[in-house]
């Protein structure tokens, strides 16, 4: 006989089923979702071309097209690309995953900074002729970053994504250094400045083999120290002038290592420099470089190459402003004495009553 006890049991015990029965029969996107690629079929060794664009205020897009093995910057007077920075900022594009996305509507697209009008970073990709629209937005949770795929309103927290990776600045695909000449290949540097007397750095030669004993043969140079000379002639120093070795090197290192803050225009006339550098090798051709000022940085050209730089103005203020002034160690001014003669024994400070002298009467007579 069933009592009321037994029915209850058994509408749990059946309930209990219909729950089973729907736990069972849910689709894989309800239970367990499995991680799957963001851009199907991505290889980064087929990527022709990379735009990137910044949010706000991030400056004209970045066009870097790949050009038979290599890369240049199209954006930037096709200026060549540092091809291991393109494949280390793909290689996550192809291992990028997710599950479900935190974000399904285009009204979070803002909120995540994946919108058209409000993002961190826009990807185009060029992959088999056919373009890949990424946008990098913001933090979404433990190392993720949203990402959306152009053309879908999902977006996902991916791992190992970030908009740093995809710098807006050319700087950041480019090998920095314009300019490096080993110091021990320079004989001179010869630096003709706009309005001002040529200044010429001159590497000192190695000292000759040691003479033997009882020889009176001046003390040689130094190796790797260098000497000047301005309007052709050596420096002559005043009364407690010296050389300023320090000035000098700093001045040749600017010279010989110039960085560069972003490719610039090589067609640019350069008719009157603010300066042009002659390096002069122990061995092999000179290298010319003109140096014009532009702003906050220096229109840098070296004539032998396609290429020219802006350049930070002061990394070769140092190079650009040399003069004699500069390159001398002046005599330390000589130490001021008070304009106060000291008072007699027993004076005290201005403004306050003296001490009386011993033997005195201290009271009134």
């Amino acid at each position: 006989m069933l009592t009321r006890f037994h029915k209850i049991l058994m509408a749990i015990l059946a309930v209990q089923l219909v729950l089973v029965v729907l736990v069972l029969t849910r689709g894989d996107d309800e239970v367990a979702l499995k991680e799957r690629p963001i851009v199907a079929g991505f290889d980064a060794a087929k990527v022709t071309r990379l735009q990137i664009s910044a949010g706000s205020g991030g400056g004209k897009p970045i066009d870097l097209v790949k050009r038979d093995a290599g890369w240049v910057m199209a954006s930037s007077f096709d200026y060549p690309v540092d091809a291991a920075r393109i494949t280390d900022a793909l290689a996550p594009i192809g291992k990028a995953s997710a599950a479900a996305p935190i974000a399904t509507q285009a009204a979070r697209h803002k909120q995540l900074h994946v919108a058209d009008g409000e993002l961190e970073r826009k990807l185009v990709i060029t992959m088999n002729g056919k373009d890949v629209t990424l946008y990098i937005g913001a933090p979404a949770g433990a190392r993720r970053t949203a990402v959306r795929l152009g053309g879908s309103d999902d977006v996902f927290g991916v791992a190992g994504v970030s908009p740093g990776t995809f710098g807006s600045e050319p700087s950041a695909w480019v090998d920095p250094t314009y300019l490096k000449i080993a110091l021990d290949e320079i004989a001179k540097i010869s630096i003709q400045r706009e309005g001002g007397a040529p200044v010429v750095l001159i590497a000192l030669p190695a000292p000759p083999a040691a003479a033997g004993s009882g020889s009176a043969a001046a003390a040689p140079a130094v190796p790797g120290k260098w000497t000047a000379t301005v309007a052709g002639a050596p420096i002559v120093l005043a009364a407690g002038e010296s050389i300023d070795d320090a000035a000098i090197q700093r001045t040749v290192s600017d010279a010989a290592t110039i960085m560069l803050s972003a490719p610039a225009d090589p067609r640019r006339d350069a008719a009157k420099p603010s300066a042009t550098l002659t390096f002069e090798r122990k061995a092999g051709a000179a290298t010319v470089v003109d140096v014009v000022l532009d702003g906050a940085f220096y229109w840098v050209h070296d004539r032998s190459s396609p290429r020219a730089a802006l350049v930070d103005k002061a990394r070769l203020d140092s190079v650009v402003g040399v003069a004699r002034d500069k390159l001398v160690s002046k005599p330390a001014p000589p130490a001021t004495q008070s304009a106060t003669p000291p008072g007699p024994p027993g004076a005290g400070h201005p403004g306050m009553p003296a001490m009386p002298a011993a033997g005195s009467a201290s009271g009134p007579g």
